[in-house]
């Protein structure tokens, strides 16, 4: 029986152990084992929800040992320390709990396939000061420390024990995050107020959104980009385009040839890069973000053993350039190569990834805009509820892979049940 190993449990990991368990792992064709060093999983785009409040993370996490008895797969935590590629084993570092104590010891895990999906880090490209100074969205526990880290200076606020009379927010990076953060801390101050607490509105934030290129959300057509960054600023935020930072200290953001950028939270969303332990891993080839460079099988350029998806594989896309490193981009892996496993025990030919962009759509708090491929590959923009039905749908399709269309329509009342009863912003 093959031993398929799936290191990382992210949007592309989960989804193909889970794709996996079903087909192999009940049928006791193959075993699944997923590695994550964390016990739970969250949907990365909901970040920024997560950080503001709007959305409870207790109630939309996917525990992994759940998940894997009810879809056939095992769950080993530990983080990945190094690979054997002559014995085919990886090494996971010791399990520590808060007190630092050793839960689960250094373990050695054997594998027929690996399968690397460890996602991605924030890149802060190496400017002085950044990684000091700056709150970075990466994970959930990031996201929970910014959500009691601004509820905390809200209050303060609110109290009075602050004598500003504006709280200075600079983000740094305009891609999807960085614009639907931006909007989610005016809907969250917003929110905070109806509630009673004094001296809280959207009027209080000075939020400057900076983007070293010439416009917000390159990824997206420029009309689209134009229309959101009008809506940004109808908001209340600054945007300010073709502004490279070069430096940050502990209360300012220095652009090049530029004066400073005071703040008194300094947030960077400016680019991801895959984790840096992945450089040169068991001599795998890597690129210059440390992404493990795949052939179109998404099998590793240097060993056919080990596959690689989501935002730590560099994927070249037969027109030019490389699939990006997004959601959309890491179920369709996921669905590849789980027919490729599939395919390898079967003993069958494996097929080509082709990457499809399907869109993007950006949530703007209480609405949305973006642009969705239609037939021909033509792109059509989209505002509004339709573009809000649509976001909302993306995290429901990943929703359907890990639980099926039924389950995930009971978790859509449960929580519409639960948000009908708790508060708009969550305060723990």
């Amino acid at each position: 029986m093959k031993k398929i190993v799936i290191v990382g449990g992210g949007a592309g990991g989960l989804e193909l152990a889970t794709l996996l368990g079903k087909k192999l792992g009940k049928s006791k064709k193959a075993k699944i084992t997923l590695v994550d060093k964390n016990t739970n999983h969250l949907w990365k785009p909901l970040l920024h929800e997560i950080a503001t409040g709007t959305l409870n993370d207790e109630l939309d996490h996917v525990n992994y040992f759940a998940q894997g008895q009810n879809n056939s797969f095992s769950f080993q935590q530990g983080q990945l320390s190094n690979i054997n590629r002559n014995d085919k084993t990886i090494t996971l570092n010791n399990v520590v709990d808060s007190k630092n104590q050793v839960i689960f010891p250094e373990t050695t895990v054997s594998y027929d396939v690996l399968v690397m999906a460890i996602g991605s880090t924030s890149n802060d490209f190496g400017t002085p000061g950044v990684k000091e100074h700056c709150t970075f969205l990466d994970d959930q526990e990031s996201a929970k420390r910014f959500r009691k880290s601004i509820l905390s200076t809200f209050f303060r606020f609110s109290s009075g024990l602050e004598d500003k009379q504006k709280l200075n927010i600079a983000i740094v990076g305009a891609g999807a995050t960085g614009v639907e953060l931006t909007t989610e801390l005016f809907s969250m101050v917003k929110t905070l107020g109806s509630y009673g607490f004094e001296k809280l509105d959207p009027s209080l934030l000075n939020i400057t959104l900076i983007e070293a290129t010439d416009r917000i959300l390159p990824a997206l057509p420029k009309s689209a980009s134009k229309n959101i960054q009008a809506k940004l600023e109808e908001f209340g935020a600054t945007v300010l385009t073709k502004t490279k930072i070069v430096k940050a200290d502990e209360n300012n953001f220095y652009p090049e040839g530029q004066d400073p950028i005071p703040a008194d939270i300094m947030m960077w969303t400016a680019g991801v890069k895959a984790p840096d332990f992945l450089k040169d891993i068991a001599e795998l080839e890597t690129n210059r973000a440390n992404q493990l460079v795949v052939k179109p099988t998404l099998q590793t350029t240097r060993d056919d053993a080990i596959f690689a998806i989501g935002d730590c594989a560099c994927s070249a896309k037969p027109e030019g350039g490389f699939t990006p490193a997004t959601a959309q981009a890491a179920h369709q892996m996921a669905t590849i190569c789980a027919k490729n496993i599939i395919a390898i025990v079967k003993d069958k030919k494996l097929k080509s990834f082709a990457y499809n962009n399907k869109g993007t759509i950006i949530s703007l708090a209480h609405t949305a805009q973006g642009v969705v491929t239609t037939i021909g590959k033509n792109q059509m923009g989209v505002k509004g509820w339709l573009a809000s039905c649509i976001y909302k749908m993306l995290y429901r399709f990943h929703q359907v892979a890990l639980f099926g269309i039924f389950k995930t329509f009971r978790l859509v009342r449960a929580n519409k049940v639960y948000r009908s009863i708790r508060t708009s912003v969550n305060m723990d």
